[in-house]
């Protein structure tokens, strides 16, 4: 009932049993049963929260079945006896709350990278500071104008900048 639901709303379907360890497909939902025996461990791509939206479906709301639809990063859920009503709403929601996690994801690997890089640039800030002369804000604003008219990075400014001083 739920293949022949999906295919009604115009989803294309592929039934994997079971669970394979990686998706080999870019998947835009996965819809998984969850039974609550705890004993099977989530697939990698479960944990390791891919690009695919997931769906469980359950029969009961127990901790157990709980505990396992957090482990396994679930985004929606549909409870048996599945009906019609309320697939859609499940699978939209997930959508969204699997591409709101996915730009959490890069604004956090973004700021990362941000954070990992401050310290070339603040050296990079005093280099230029000294040499020209200038202060270390009109350092840092010469640093960030540089990349906006090269199309290169402020880090690689940065890096370009330190090079010379360390020889």
């Amino acid at each position: 009932m739920l293949v022949d639901q999906l295919r009604c709303i115009g989803c294309q379907t592929e039934s994997q049993w079971p669970s394979p360890a990686q998706l080999s497909d870019p998947y835009d939902v996965a819809i998984i049963l969850l039974s609550g025996s705890g004993q099977a461990e989530p697939a990698t791509w479960m944990t390791e929260g891919g690009d695919a939206a997931r769906v469980a479906i359950i029969a009961y709301e127990t901790p157990d079945i709980l505990e396992e639809i957090e482990r396994q990063h679930v985004h929606g859920v549909l409870s048996k006896p599945l009906r019609i009503f309320g697939v859609l709403a499940a699978i939209t929601t997930a959508l969204g709350m699997a591409g709101h996690e996915s730009r959490l994801k890069q604004r956090i690997k973004s700021l990362d990278e941000t954070l990992r890089a401050r310290p070339r640039i603040e050296q990079a800030v005093a280099i230029l500071s000294c040499e020209r002369n200038i202060s270390e804000q009109e350092s840092y604003a010469r640093i960030q104008e540089k990349p906006l008219k090269s199309k290169t990075s402020v880090t690689e400014i940065a890096d370009a900048i330190i090079a010379p001083s360390d020889i």
